[in-house]
């Protein structure tokens, strides 16, 4: 019995031990994760992870050209996300279908909508109506900034997109 008693004694000492090292084991993994989920985040929002698919890469070179360019005034997901963290992570997945669409099926650039709703080119420009330099009477205050303004953030986008600007349809 003394030997069943002192078996006991030494499982409860070790019992706590074992289970220290199993907490710190899953929040050393958990750390982990999370420090590569921030990593694989950080570098998906970045314009060079953009310009890795041939179809967006015009689009990324229009940009380094850009006023939106200069000390990354405006970067990829600024203007294509909503703002906050849910809006970025909606942005992600939208990629990763992206990514799917680009690995399976190979489209051209002209099936790729990158519209900006102007709600966030209101994120930066939100006194673009309150500008003296702005007519009251501008033809279009209307219709999204983009119809008119869309190489504002892309020089090069009616060369690179649309047909009959490179000799085509």
């Amino acid at each position: 019995m003394l030997m069943e008693k002192k078996v006991d004694d030494e499982s409860e000492v070790v019992r706590p031990a074992r289970k220290k090292r199993r907490l710190y084991v899953l929040l050393g993994a958990l750390v982990a994760v999370g420090l590569i989920a921030f990593g694989a985040i950080e570098y998906t929002s970045s314009p060079g992870f953009c310009a890795s698919c041939h179809e967006i890469a015009p689009s990324v070179d229009g940009w380094r050209s850009s006023a939106h360019a200069v000390d990354d005034a405006a970067t990829c997901l600024d203007c294509h996300a909503d703002p906050g963290f849910v809006g970025e992570m909606i942005a992600h997945i939208g990629g990763l279908q992206e990514a799917y669409v680009h690995v399976t099926e190979k489209p051209s650039a002209q099936d790729i909508d990158g519209l900006v709703p102007q709600a966030r080119c209101l994120e930066c420009h939100d006194d673009a109506w309150d500008d003296d330099a702005f007519p009251d009477d501008h033809p279009t205050k209307e219709a999204p900034c983009g119809v008119c303004h869309r190489e504002s953030a892309h020089t090069n986008e009616k060369a690179a997109f649309i047909p009959a600007a490179k000799g085509g349809e």
